[in-house]
């Protein structure tokens, strides 16, 4: 054997080790038992380094905050036992009594997720989305480009009214029953990519409008609760959304246009595939009347008695009387209703809770100030900045449960208006749009198998930049229009 021969088996030999290694890394219980032994290392470190009980707490506080983020990256275990691992070392840390432990999970939030998602289950049972949808595209199938606008169109706007993966969830297959009556031959990829891509990134974006799309966002408004006790009404929110859901939904539409060349697509043989869809629903049925009804009840008992009763109790009010029409039952109910997402939000408010009782929110805070100075825009461009790019590798609530507590200390710390943070934080967690990953929106379109995860990558990434620009411009004007600050 030459000098070659023996070289090429040692580089070969190097490269599967190699492989073997990234294997073994990538293993999720390897990855907990890092992640846990950096925790415990980091626990040693700073039990030494702190002088009392109470700066231990804060120390401890931190160690806390690597895990969650750690384990919210990674996800060796699901979101679910993360937060129930967190809420565990914090009593047998001392930080909290075992009394405390579950506060986020008493929380209004969690009831109002949870009558929100029965609404959503209601609407899809009955195929009210579908119908909306389906009109939507038939005025919409003139040509590629208006067929996509379309598409964005019913995404921004039904995930304002339901959970933005429903959405995905079921118009998927009507896009897919559409791609159908298409040849392969006849089927432009890029047609496919802009409208898969249209569905999925027009939920973010739609379920930043209200309390219903997005969960994270009546989770926003529970960490502010904790931390002001000031309250943010559901047309509050509405509001001073609205407008920046609009922008974006425009910009994501000509982003998309620009990047994918849609030319070759038969648009008659797509407009009588739609026409037979509506046909084959047939007429409104007593079930789409209800689901609507219920709809807007909801909307005008969340605008009216959101403040004084709370969201929470008009929403389980809601799915009560969905329930005692017959509307819905609790089967249904009770094999859809998305439960790892209710306790992951349980976790996300009481880690939020757990991190104020220890300092750490304000140490964090009072750190950055020293760290970036006392300017609070450049303070708030920072965390805008993290969150949108933080969720596209871990959950938006997890983000917005991380960063809002630390971003509403440093805005209490320095006198600031701290309704900002709230928006600047928030809403920009919507902006997963660069990775499979960032939401189940994302990767319900890419197991079609038409997309890869090259073609989220560039309008993802484009879309995090324009967002980011808007809000911190037009978002801050806008708000300062509202007086907010």
């Amino acid at each position: 054997m030459d000098k070659t021969e023996i070289s090429d088996v040692v580089k070969s030999e190097f490269v599967e080790s190699k492989m073997g290694l990234m294997e073994i890394l990538r293993n999720d219980r390897v990855q907990a038992v890092i992640g846990l032994a950096i925790f415990g290392l980091l626990l040693l470190v700073f039990n030494y380094w702190a002088i009392d009980t109470a700066q231990a707490h804060q120390y401890y506080g931190l160690a806390l905050l690597f895990l969650a983020i750690y384990f919210w990256i990674l996800t060796p275990i699901s979101y679910i036992f993360t937060a129930f691992l967190l809420i565990s070392f914090s009593v047998i840390l001392g930080i909290i009594v075992p009394e405390e432990a579950f506060t986020g999970f008493a929380s209004t939030t969690i009831f109002f997720l949870i009558g929100a998602f029965i609404l959503g289950l209601t609407i899809e049972k009955h195929g009210l989305h579908k119908r909306i949808a389906l009109k939507v595209l038939k005025r919409f199938g003139d040509s590629p480009k208006r067929f996509v606008l379309g598409i964005i169109l019913i995404g921004s706007f039904l995930s304002m009214t339901m959970p933005a993966h429903g959405v995905a969830a079921v118009f998927i297959p009507v896009l897919l029953s559409i791609y159908s009556v298409y040849k392969e031959s006849e089927l432009d990829p890029n047609f496919v990519k802009a409208s898969l891509l249209g569905l999925s990134f027009s939920t973010s974006i739609g379920s930043m409008g209200t309390f219903l799309g997005g969960a994270r966002n009546p989770l926003a408004v529970e960490i502010y609760y904790s931390e002001t006790g000031k309250h943010i009404s559901f047309v509050e929110w509405f509001i001073a959304a609205i407008p920046l859901v609009l922008i974006m939904t425009f910009i994501l539409y000509l982003v998309l246009v620009k990047l994918f060349d849609m030319k070759n697509v038969d648009m008659q043989k797509l407009r009588d595939k739609v026409k037979s869809e509506v046909k084959d629903m047939g007429d409104f049925s007593m079930g789409e009347a209800k689901a609507l009804g219920f709809l807007i009840s909801a909307f005008v008992a969340w605008a009216i008695l959101g403040q004084p009763i709370g969201m929470g109790v008009v929403a389980v009010l809601v799915s009560v009387v969905i329930a005692l029409s017959g509307t819905i039952s609790w089967e249904d109910i009770a094999q859809r209703l998305p439960w790892g997402t209710i306790f992951l939000y349980g976790g996300a408010i009481s880690l939020a809770f757990i991190l104020g009782e220890a300092g750490t929110l304000q140490f964090v805070a009072t750190s950055l100030l020293d760290l970036a100075g006392e300017n609070p825009f450049l303070l708030l461009a920072l965390f805008a900045v993290l969150t949108a790019f933080l969720s596209n590798v871990m959950s938006n609530a997890a983000t917005t449960g991380v960063i809002l507590p630390i971003a509403l200390s440093a805005m209490l710390v320095m006198d600031f208006p701290d309704v900002l943070p709230v928006f600047l934080v928030a809403l920009p967690s919507a902006f997963a749009f660069m990775f499979v990953v960032g939401t189940p929106s994302a990767a319900l379109v890419y197991s079609t198998g038409h997309l890869e995860q090259k073609d989220f990558l560039i309008p993802g990434f484009i879309l995090n930049i324009i967002g980011l620009a808007i809000f911190l411009t037009i978002g801050l004007g806008w708000w300062r229009l509202l007086g907010y600050w």
